[in-house]
């Protein structure tokens, strides 16, 4: 065989190896050409802001757990009766409804969103939608230590509820960081109202669906989806106010 009929040599190396590589150094291209003034204030913010969100859950879970013992929250397994009788939702349609907000959902989706971002060279909103879910997995992890909160079992006697606390809905607080996170990011990139309202409405729309997805599955009382949808709110209001207009980040 002649040389010029030779096949051309394969690169070395696993082909998602050599992407990663590519994006790590987009990643750094894009931290670099970032004004350090407007690093710094990310970091301050997102540093300043968690704590608050944290200090938050503990006093969430804490009025939550006296409201309880005080039997004011009595009117939630009536309420999730009622709910089973009037939705139009089967149990099998329920589980479908709340999967936007499962872990492994919304770990393709931010992967792939701050991916994108990366490859765009957006270091800041990247690494924000990352934190997005992450940072509320352990706030409501912790206030599961605080606060053991038995799982509703008035739905099929709790058939689908897991084995660990109830208070707050992971889902919900998690779903609503990232796609609320995601509507933030969608709005700021156009500058037609009519588009902004669409991404707050498909935002608001998945977290409805999970929310509604949860309660009549019976795997979460009211209080516990209300609490969460707090925290998801603001944890978004933390991240968004870090990628304010002004940090170095366009669009």
């Amino acid at each position: 065989m002649r040389r010029d009929d030779r096949p051309p040599a394969r690169p070395d190396g696993w082909a998602s190896r050599r992407a990663l590589s590519r994006l790590v150094a987009r990643f750094r291209e894009g931290w670099a050409t970032t004004p350090a003034p407007s690093r710094r204030r990310w970091i301050t913010t997102v540093a300043l802001g968690y704590p608050a969100v944290l200090a938050l859950t503990a006093a969430l879970t804490e009025v939550g757990r006296r409201l309880n013992g005080n039997g004011h929250f009595a009117w939630e397994a009536d309420f999730l009766v009622r709910l089973d009788q009037a939705l139009p939702l089967s149990f099998s349609t329920a589980v479908w409804l709340q999967t936007p907000g499962s872990d492994i959902t919304l770990a393709l989706i931010t992967g792939g969103t701050a991916a994108a971002l990366a490859w765009a060279r957006r270091p800041l909103p990247a690494l924000a939608v990352l934190l997005a879910p992450v940072a509320l997995d352990v706030a409501v992890r912790l206030a599961w230590l605080f606060w053991d909160r038995a799982r509703s079992t008035v739905i099929l006697d709790g058939i689908a509820a897991p084995g660990f606390a109830s208070f707050p809905s992971g889902h919900t607080a998690k779903s609503t960081a990232v796609f609320g996170l995601l509507a933030y990011l969608w709005a700021r990139a156009t500058s037609r109202w009519a588009e902004r309202l669409l991404a707050a409405a498909l935002a608001a729309g998945a977290i409805a669906l999970v929310a509604i997805g949860r309660l009549r599955m019976g795997v979460h009382w009211p209080s516990d989806i209300v609490a969460g949808l707090i925290l998801g709110g603001a944890w978004v209001a933390v991240l968004g106010l870090a990628l304010q207009p002004g940090t170095g980040e366009a669009g």
